[in-house]
C-alpha cells in the first residue's frame, strides 16, 4: 500500500495504490495529498478489519486507467512509442471518455468515438490505430483485474481503401539504374526489375 504522486499532463496529482489479499489492485487518484493521506489510513483499518471488500469492488474510472497505462508505457515500452501513447491518450481518448467508469464502457461508446474521429476529418488507418491503443489499455485493465473483459475486442476496425499498385515507368528505371550502378544494392535492383521478385526473394537469392 502506498501514496505518491504523479504528473499527469500539465497536472501533479496524488495516488492511493493498493494490492489486495486476493491480488486484484485498486488505485485511487485524489486530489491532495492530505485526501489521499486520509484515503490511504481509512484502507489501513479496513484491511485490518477485513473489510476491504467493499474497497475491491469499487469501479475505476478511465482516467485512473490512463494514468497507470503511461506510467507502465514508460517503463515497458520504446521511448518513441510510449510519447505516441501519451499523445494519442492525452489528446483524443482521454477527452472522449474522461472519467466515464471502466465497466460502463460499452463497444456502442467505442463506435461512436470512431464515428466521432472520422467527422473531424482523420483517416481510418489513424482510427484503428487509435483503437489498438484503447485495446491495449483495456487488455491491461483485464489482466490487472479492474474488469473482466475487453469491450474493443467486440469493436469492427475501420476498412482501410488499398492503394492502386504503382509500377516505375521507363525513364524512372532508367534512373534508378545509373544512380544505383556504383552500389551494393545493384545487382538486387537489376534482379528485381527483371524478375518480378519480391524484396525477401531478392534478398535471399543475393544472400543479403
Amino acid at each position: 500500500m502506498s501514496v505518491y504522486k504523479r504528473k499527469f499532463g500539465t497536472e501533479t496529482k496524488w495516488c492511493v495504490y493498493i494490492t489486495f489479499p486476493n491480488g486484484k489492485r485498486y488505485r485511487k487518484v485524489v486530489g491532495t495529498k492530505k485526501q489521499a493521506e486520509e484515503v490511504h489510513r481509512k484502507l489501513k483499518n479496513e484491511l485490518v478489519e477485513g473489510r476491504w471488500e467493499l474497497w475491491e469492488n469499487e469501479d475505476v474510472p478511465f482516467s485512473d486507467l490512463a494514468i497507470e497505462y503511461m506510467e507502465y508505457s514508460r517503463a515497458n515500452k520504446a521511448a518513441s512509442t510510449s510519447t505516441i501513447n501519451k499523445y494519442r491518450i492525452e489528446a483524443h481518448l482521454l477527452p472522449y471518455f474522461g472519467n466515464i467508469f471502466l465497466s460502463q464502457i460499452t463497444p456502442q461508446m467505442v463506435d461512436g468515438y470512431k464515428a466521432m474521429r472520422i467527422r473531424e476529418g482523420v483517416s481510418p488507418n489513424t482510427v484503428n490505430r487509435e483503437l489498438a491503443n484503447l485495446s491495449h489499455m483495456l487488455r491491461m485493465a483485464v489482466r490487472w483485474r479492474y474488469v473482466d473483459k475487453n469491450v474493443v475486442s467486440s469493436v469492427d476496425k475501420m476498412k482501410v481503401p488499398e492503394r492502386p499498385h504503382r509500377f516505375l515507368n521507363q525513364e524512372e528505371i532508367r534512373l534508378l539504374v545509373e544512380a544505383s550502378r556504383k552500389s551494393y544494392i545493384y545487382p538486387m535492383i537489376v534482379t528485381a526489375l527483371h524478375t518480378g521478385m519480391r524484396k525477401s526473394e531478392v534478398r535471399r537469392v543475393s544472400g543479403k
